[in-house]
């Protein structure tokens, strides 16, 4: 619905549209509604400080006004359109000026033509709540205005009301199966999950799978079942959809973007891009402009396919994170910033004790109310405390481990002003602890919050080489909508990790003059740089890298050799899938007593390749007897997944036991001597009774 040239901005053409339209819907004079309708056009032209006099707005409304009545299906003709004849060019004009037509209205300017598709949702808002009903439920609404009636409502946030203008189309008769239906169900579906419904939404794709002959609208619910297949770990399941989808809408050109959205949900990225190139190449011999969406997506999974596909999800989301996604293109381009390693021993006699605190205590992921109250009662116990002998029970520092070897990863002196001024803009903080997610509630991509932050990172790029930023914008993408999505994790949350993990590697690279020291996890100020390692650790193992999995996963052990995001547990999986097995016994020795069922199980797997039947025979029954559960499910054809406990995983239960099973239970099929060692070994009675 567009205004006349020179008329009325968009917006307030559309308003005296739905004012018409109100009024067209309780009244049944024409005459009444012309002069009204011509009053409130000067008005608003006044308002809209259009030059126009009052003659002239009379007139443009004469005209308007007509052709909205013509177009409204109003209850006063059984909600039916009544357009009204143009007089011919020697009748008298319909104006009441006595001239001809051919010498009076015919020159005003041309009015838009309305369609009564477009009217219909004006009309479905001006009637009351059960004549609306009745009519949805009549048939007589054209698709097209359901779908548009819908969507508006949708934007003004009624998704129930939305909701009730689209399920008549899919009642006990359905309403009709091209492509508008399709169009319809897709937004209904959309809505279902926006209230929780996923129920009836089930329900009805099941539906029309089953009741429904092949059509476009049942190509659309065999495309829809075929994500929610994927999005439940059912990868097979969502390729038969597929393949029903495509036999039932074969020329339906978005059926080869869905292709490629599977593709890319599986990771599969050469696939997606040799298959995005197919795809784009048949669309564009169509030479439709309609296509062109569906193209320009295809040609950037061509050329970046998680970014295309994160490009898809922001959108999705209102375009949350859309800016930060841009500010990300050109990373790479910066150069690496250079970080000191400092000393425990020299840091501590240079720093401000409550600031150095406060940085610790934000560090640990504490809020700043908490920081307030603590830095300031700490800084006075420290001081309040008298220096005495050390406590005879102290165990001795391990090698490696004394006062001298411990280092802080610091930032130029430049870049900690600006990460001061971040603090003080960006409410989420750090996770507390190994936490993924921020420990404070506040949310980074609500609209007014997320424009604040990315106005600081528009004014200071040099942000982007402050490893505690990166970190915090990392953390960010964990609660992003999008944020457990391949193409989100990989274009975004990817590049700042590993922009991290190079200004990590630039400050440790010349670090052998230090003899052996470590970055530990304890000291607040490293766990951006080792938390940015852990994560790139596990997007690597995502996307199948073992290699780089592997060589992230021994640097963080080095670094941090307690290893507080048990990065161990991986490390061993890695190992024993590529074989490497004499690493494993090596790992399993350093971490003799750990209760991660890799460690102790991996070990026996290892053990058994390389033929040491003792020592895998000991190594079984130690593995047995610490966690007994593990060889249950290890052994059982068939197990039943375990409630999730909210508050964790606990050590020897039933949760820890599926999730070794379901991660390394075809490598232990693939040993049958392993197997059947654990089978054979029983756990002690202690073990039984624990």
């Amino acid at each position: 619905m567009t205004s006349t040239d020179g008329f009325l901005p968009q917006e307030a053409f559309h308003e005296l549209v739905e004012s018409a339209v109100e009024r067209i819907v309780a009244t049944e004079d024409l005459s009444e509604f012309l002069g009204w309708f011509g009053d409130l056009v000067y008005r608003r032209c006044l308002l809209e400080r259009v030059p126009v006099d009052a003659d002239t707005a009379r007139v443009l409304g004469l005209h308007l006004g007509r052709s909205i009545w013509g177009a409204v299906p109003a209850p006063h003709n059984d909600f039916n359109p009544t357009p009204l004849p143009t007089p011919g060019r020697n009748q008298l004009c319909f104006c009441g000026s006595g001239l001809k037509y051919k010498r009076c209205c015919a020159a005003a300017p041309r009015m838009p033509t309305l369609h009564s598709t477009e009217v219909w949702p004006m009309v479905l808002a001006a009637v009351p709540a059960q004549r609306r009903k009745a009519l949805v439920a009549s048939g007589r609404i054209p698709v097209d205005s359901l779908i548009l009636a819908a969507e508006e409502a949708e934007a003004v946030a009624r998704p129930q009301t939305a909701v009730s203008f689209l399920e008549p189309l899919f009642g006990k008769k359905i309403a009709g199966k091209d492509k508008r239906y399709e169009h319809a169900l897709t937004l209904l579906c959309d809505l279902y999950d926006e209230l929780g419904w996923w129920r009836k939404k089930l329900a009805l794709l099941e539906r029309i799978r089953s009741k429904t002959p092949r059509s476009p609208l049942r190509s659309g619910a065999f495309q829809r079942t075929a994500s929610i297949r994927m999005d439940q770990g059912d990868p097979s399941g969502a390729w038969d959809a597929f393949r029903a989808a495509q036999r039932d809408a074969p020329d339906d050109p978005m059926i080869g973007v869905f292709e490629v959205q599977l593709l890319l949900h599986e990771n599969r990225i050469e696939a997606a891009r040799e298959r995005a190139r197919f795809w784009r190449n048949r669309l564009m011999r169509f030479n439709d402009e309609s296509l062109e969406a569906p193209i320009g997506f295809l040609n950037d999974v061509s050329e970046d396919p998680h970014e295309a596909m994160a490009g898809v999800l922001v959108g999705a989301v209102g375009g949350a994170g859309q800016r930060l996604l841009e500010a990300l293109r050109d990373l790479g381009e910066r150069p690496v910033p250079r970080y000191e390693l400092v000393s425990d021993a020299a840091r501590d006699g240079n720093a401000n004790p409550e600031a150095a605190i406060a940085r610790q205590l934000r560090g640990m992921g504490l809020s700043a109310d908490a920081i307030d109250t603590m830095a300031a009662q700490l800084l006075e116990e420290m001081q309040d405390r008298e220096p005495g002998p050390a406590p005879v029970n102290e165990a001795p520092e391990s090698a490696g481990e004394g006062p001298d070897a411990r280092f802080a990863l610091v930032a130029p002196k430049a870049l900690q002003v600006v990460e001061a001024d971040w603090h003080a803009i960006y409410p989420a903080g750090k996770p507390f602890s190994i936490n993924d997610v921020p420990h404070a509630p506040a949310y980074p991509w609500d609209p007014d919050t997320e424009e604040r932050w990315m106005a600081f990172l528009d004014r200071h790029p040099e942000a982007f080489d402050s490893i505690d930023i990166l970190d915090d914008l990392a953390t960010a993408i964990e609660v992003h909508p999008a944020g457990d999505s391949s193409g989100v994790r990989a274009s975004m949350q990817r590049r700042l990790v590993e922009r991290g993990v190079e200004i990590l590697r630039l400050a440790t690279r010349d670090a052998d003059t230090l003899g052996d020291w470590t970055l530990p996890w304890a000291d607040a100020g490293n766990r951006p740089g080792l938390r940015c390692l852990s994560r790139a650790q596990v997007l690597a193992q995502e996307r199948g890298d073992n290699a780089t999995a592997r060589a992230y996963a021994e640097w963080l052990l080095d670094l941090n050799p307690g290893d507080n995001h048990g990065v161990r547990t991986s490390l061993m999986n890695i190992c024993l899938r590529t074989g490497d097995n004499e690493a494993a016994i090596a790992l399993a020795s350093r971490f003799a007593d750990d209760m991660f069922a890799e460690l102790p199980y991996g070990r026996v797997l290892a053990l058994v390749r390389t033929g040491d039947r003792d020592m895998a025979a000991q190594a079984a029954r130690y593995a047995v007897d610490v966690l007994p559960e593990v060889r249950r499910y290890l052994m059982r054809e068939r197990v039943r997944k375990p409630r999730r406990d909210p508050i964790g995983v606990t050590v020897g239960g039933k949760e820890q036991a599926w999730l070794y099973r379901d991660e390394m239970r075809d490598l232990w099929l693939s040993e049958p001597e392993a197997m059947a060692l654990i089978r054979r070994t029983r756990p002690s009675n202690a073990a039984r009774d624990s």
